[in-house]
């Protein structure tokens, strides 16, 4: 075979083991590079192609499916040198810089490889903003370890019935296509000005304002091109209003599902609602009674010159020993190594959790209220996530029902459930390989600690029950393979699938950018 080419052997390194963040999913790709510009990705596509090789590009390995996986032979892109962002002001159309309501718009452009955790930052600094304040994103999924391509990439969504998930805060995508082709891709009313673009680019990056390429290609599984940037509309940056408190599932929360109350907090009170349950029940001394306990969290947004009145250092601060354990990483090995030695307190340990979680009131930035995770999830944790149309009291039925699933897990397998099951509320998109396409949805999370005995076994038993039971939909970045090769179920829940397809087999003719896993999900 042909040597590598000076340039591409300098950012490459042969046989390195790549292994995701929870290291559930490993491989061995004979070349990773380390590309740190457009010209490299052209050359590593171009030399990928000349020795008929397959190209694929990882962000954080934050996904626990198997989407980023590359094969042996598969030519493997770490993007993270590429991290940088700014203003968008290029080009642009001026019907593009204000809201139908009148108000002002704002875009960034990042580049693939920059972490979420390092773009709000950056975003926090920019002094062109009104007020000098900065810029925030509009929503982010709970925690921010992830590359903006990756959350792009799978469909990272966060909370927010009204909020954007994250493929819908995206308004222009530069993809570098099959031969090393540049296109920068968005919806048919793009916000870019055609004229003005040529006369910047000429003919070294070609612009595409489709709507079908746009929102086929903004959630891609990486199987459309390596993404090179992106622009993102954001907002001034704003604060958040956080309650968290800690209630009972069978005496308050349900009731609130079933009689309506629950339906006004997501769509009509609060900006983001999610809560947690345990899925088992422990005994409460001061109660006297077996209870289930939530915690469920309620966050409103404020404009930055309307800050919420709460002052002093309850507003300014949350719940210490959550904040702690969530961001130590000893602090979840801990846990690890007690349920091994004990599987069966897995209860009390869920139950500790969501206590810890409480935080009466809390008042931030946009961007620390948000992220609700740490290290610890970093590190060991792992989970399936499934979405569902929304409809309350049949989420009063998922959750009873996977209680019960767990309840006879433990007693017919000797299999704990190791964590809280998370709910949230997630905005219609559309993105074609969204699962809210065809509406809003309301996701729920089986997540589990990967180092605890019996975790694989327990996941494969709730997949196989939440879709066969419930007909719930898998999140393309947790753990799915209980649909490979569930061709129809893909078509059934995914009505723009065949579509996306047909987009894909256009851009990528020589499946260059084909991966096992799009192959396994029966969409290739």
């Amino acid at each position: 075979m042909k040597a590598l080419d000076p340039r591409l052997s300098f950012i490459s390194f042969f046989d390195k083991t790549w292994y995701n963040a929870t290291r559930n999913v490993v491989a061995t790709p004979e070349f990773t590079f380390k590309p740190d510009s457009k010209a490299d990705i052209i050359k590593i596509i171009q030399d990928a192609e000349s020795k008929g090789r397959r190209v694929r590009a990882v962000g954080a390995g934050h996904s626990f499916s198997r989407v980023a996986e590359p094969a042996r032979k598969d030519y493997f892109m770490e993007m993270f040198r590429l991290n940088a962002c700014g203003l968008y002001e290029e080009a642009l159309n001026p019907n593009a810089l204000k809201h139908p309501t009148g108000e002002d718009r704002y875009f960034v452009k990042a580049q693939a490889g920059i972490r979420i955790k390092c773009l709000n930052k950056a975003l926090n600094r920019i002094k062109e903003s009104p007020g000098k304040r900065g810029f925030a994103l509009d929503n982010m999924g709970a925690f921010d370890w992830q590359t903006v391509s990756g959350a792009l990439s799978t469909g990272t969504h966060g909370t927010g019935i009204h909020q954007p998930a994250f493929p819908d805060m995206v308004r222009s995508l530069v993809i570098i296509g099959t031969g090393g082709l540049v296109t920068q891709y968005e919806p048919t009313d793009g916000i870019t000005d055609p004229i003005a673009f040529k006369a910047k680019y000429g003919a070294t990056i070609k612009l595409e304002q489709n709507d079908e390429l746009f929102y086929s290609v903004v959630l891609g599984l990486g199987a459309m091109g390596i993404i090179y940037e992106l622009v993102l509309e954001v907002s001034p940056t704003y604060w958040i209003k956080e309650n968290r408190t800690i209630v009972d599932w069978d005496s308050e929360l349900k009731p609130q599902l079933l009689n309506g109350y629950f339906k006004k907090l997501v769509e009509e009170q609060y900006d983001f609602v999610s809560f947690r349950v345990n899925p088992y029940k422990t005994y409460s001394k001061k109660l006297r009674k077996e209870v289930r306990l939530c915690a469920l969290a309620m966050q409103k947004k404020y404009k930055w010159s309307e800050r919420p009145p709460e002052r002093g250092l309850k507003a300014r601060t949350k719940n210490w020993l959550g904040y702690i354990g969530g961001g130590i990483g000893l602090f979840s090995w801990l846990v690890v190594r007690s349920l091994n030695r004990k599987i069966s307190g897995a209860p009390a340990s869920i139950n500790s959790a969501i206590k810890f979680t409480s935080d009466e009131l809390f008042v931030g930035k946009s961007f620390r209220v948000l992220y609700q995770s740490g290290v610890a999830l970093r590190k060991h944790g792992i989970s399936s996530e499934f979405s569902f149309d929304v409809d309350y009291p049949k989420l009063v039925k998922i959750i009873d029902g996977a209680c019960g699933h767990f309840h006879s897990c433990c007693h017919d397998h000797g299999l704990y459930q190791t964590s809280h099951i998370p709910v949230r509320f997630v905005q219609q998109s559309k993105a074609y390989l969204s699962p809210c396409y065809d509406g809003p949805k309301m996701f729920v999370d089986f997540p589990t600690l990967e180092d605890v005995r019996g975790r694989a076994e327990i996941m494969q038993f709730t997949q196989e029950y939440v879709v066969n039971k419930h007909d719930g939909v898998p999140h393309w970045g947790k753990v799915n393979d209980y649909i490979y090769g569930c061709r129809d179920f893909i078509k059934e829940h995914y009505p723009m699938s065949e579509k996306w397809r047909e987009i894909r087999n256009k851009l990528d003719p020589k499946g260059t950018f084909l991966s096992d896993f799009v192959t396994k999900m029966g969409l290739r």
